[in-house]
């Protein structure tokens, strides 16, 4: 969050590979991006099962650490 709030509230995976594991699926991550509105951050992910918007939240503790490290190599 700290991240979010400190650069312009969006993160897009371009030049850095995300790539988490749900249910059992290798899922890019497309952006990472907070909502205003729900004072949430989320991410967009693509497979070739699904795409969608998925909150943070509801990640596993594999996945976040995941998305911290790269969070991290972007600051």
């Amino acid at each position: 969050m700290d991240f979010m709030h400190r650069n312009e509230q969006n993160f897009y995976a371009i030049d850095l590979k995300v790539r988490l594991r749900i249910f059992d699926n290798e899922v890019d991550v497309e952006s990472i991006w907070y909502s205003d509105k729900e004072d949430k951050i989320f991410i967009h992910v693509r497979c070739f099962e699904f795409e969608g918007d998925l909150d943070i939240d509801s990640l596993s503790f594999e996945n976040k650490s995941i998305l911290q490290k790269a969070m991290e190599q972007k600051i």
